[in-house]
């Protein structure tokens, strides 16, 4: 019956797939996108139909032959880190999970390019997709915030099936076996999440998308979803998302500040004050907040030997790192100095061990792809609506790639937050591309045509 029920729901979906458009199929992928909905035998393999309907929307397109920007950086720099996870297959120790994850790079890859084209056929096109994926936002902050109110009710959650429908058989299997995550701490919270500090970058991005809809127009109302989001990140219980939360608007009203033109004199006194501000932080967390400062110093304290470990693994494993599914097994040979095999919580670290050195330099190559991106575009449209929105698009990829240094997540987050990174790089894509202009002025005459979402 289940094999029915779910060759009937496959049916369904290639044939609304086959009869939409693209505003249409990007919709659904983001309705998708947050509960993800792992169910029925594809729910055994870890891919959930979110994932599937991004895989078979792309096979329309191709299907459609729709052209494919290969000249594009940053679809090239995705692709090219996708080729590498697989290539990397062939010396891995568990090759299913390398295809698993070059299938996330390639639909992040054609999420991305999906954003880009609904955006230049309708410059609101990308409106109503990023609105539906960021009422789930809404409804993960509240959950956050239940959660840490009642730890009772989390632990209910979490045995329910509805936990196995939004993170999957495996992880929920893994979590009551040998793999409980930090959300058994009362400290912390993960709403739709078994690990708080992924739930935190999660809320982190979604408080930048919420930003960046507020340039144009509705100002208050997503202004409220952002302070809703943002301050569900300290309620995960995070430290690196209690500093996030803190610092990074900062930094991104800074870059919004400094790119225009008459500003950039500052540069240089902007410099001295951001290097005097990290000298004088960590101590005045530690006179101040010791608490903070002491749990901060104990993460770090506990990741510390697992580096270490990685470290001699580097040497012993230069060029081709140790395959996926090698991390683990290699790191129960350090059992005995008391390291935990845990995965690497470093991105970097993370990159090296699945695909060697050539999947460490092509996800350097993709981050400071987009990060010279968005930064061209804040610098040369200063002043201008796009401007903000691609500052805005800056700090939701500053906050996974410094979150990424110390947790266990992917260059474009995790699941669930890569639609949201995929449409603010898209949407600042398509509007670039649409007013080729270095001109400020010419930004501000489309304000009324151009959707900031």
């Amino acid at each position: 019956m289940e094999l029915l029920l779910g060759a009937a729901l496959a049916a369904t979906g290639v044939l609304v797939c086959l009869t939409a458009g693209d505003r249409t199929r990007l919709l659904v992928a983001a309705f998708l996108a947050v509960p993800q909905v792992f169910a029925g035998p594809l729910g055994a393999l870890s891919l959930p139909l979110s994932q599937c309907w991004v895989i078979l929307a792309a096979l329309c397109w191709l299907l459609e032959r729709k052209s494919l920007p290969l000249g594009d950086p940053v679809l090239r720099a995705v692709l090219a880190l996708a080729v590498v996870q697989v290539a990397a297959v062939v010396w891995s120790p568990e090759p299913l999970v390398g295809v698993l994850e070059a299938a996330r790079l390639a639909s992040f890859a054609f999420l991305y390019l999906h954003v880009v084209r609904v955006e230049r056929e309708d410059p609101r096109g990308a409106r109503g997709p990023l609105e539906v994926v960021l009422a789930w936002t809404l409804l993960a902050a509240a959950l956050v915030w239940a959660f840490r109110l009642s730890p009772a009710l989390e632990t209910a959650f979490l045995r329910s099936p509805l936990a196995v429908l939004v993170a999957g058989p495996d992880t929920m299997a893994a979590f009551w076996g040998e793999g409980a995550n930090n959300v058994v701490d009362p400290a912390k919270a993960g709403g739709f999440f078994v690990n708080a500090n992924v739930a935190s970058m999660f809320l982190g991005v979604a408080t930048f998308a919420f930003l960046a809809l507020s340039v144009d127009r509705h100002r208050r109302r997503y202004l409220l979803g952002a302070l809703v989001t943002w301050s569900a990140t300290f309620a995960t219980g995070s430290k690196t998302a209690a500093a996030l939360a803190l610092l990074l608007p900062v930094a991104v009203r800074a870059v919004h500040v400094l790119g225009r033109p008459a500003a950039r004199w500052f540069l240089p006194q902007a410099a001295v004050l951001v290097a005097c501000g990290a000298w004088l932080l960590p101590r005045l967390l530690a006179r101040y907040v010791p608490a903070y400062a002491d749990a901060s110093t104990e993460s770090l304290a506990s990741r510390a030997p697992m580096w270490d470990a990685a470290l001699q693994m580097f040497r012993d494993h230069l060029l081709l790192g140790l395959g996926h599914g090698g991390w683990a097994r290699t790191m129960e040979l350090y059992a005995h100095l008391g390291v935990d095999a845990l995965p690497p919580h470093n991105l970097l670290i993370a990159a090296w061990a699945a695909t060697g050195v050539a999947g460490v330099l092509l996800l350097l190559l993709l981050a400071v792809t987009v990060l010279h991106r968005l930064v061209t575009v804040v610098v040369r449209r200063a002043g201008s609506p796009l401007a903000r929105t691609a500052g805005f698009a800056l700090g939701a990829w500053l906050w996974v790639l410094v979150h990424g240094m110390g947790d266990n997540t992917a260059v474009y987050g995790e699941a669930k937050s890569m639609i949201l990174l995929a449409l603010l790089l898209g949407v600042v894509t398509a509007r670039r591309d649409a007013t080729p202009t270095t001109s400020p002025v010419a930004d501000v005459a489309v304000r009324g045509s151009a959707c900031p979402a």
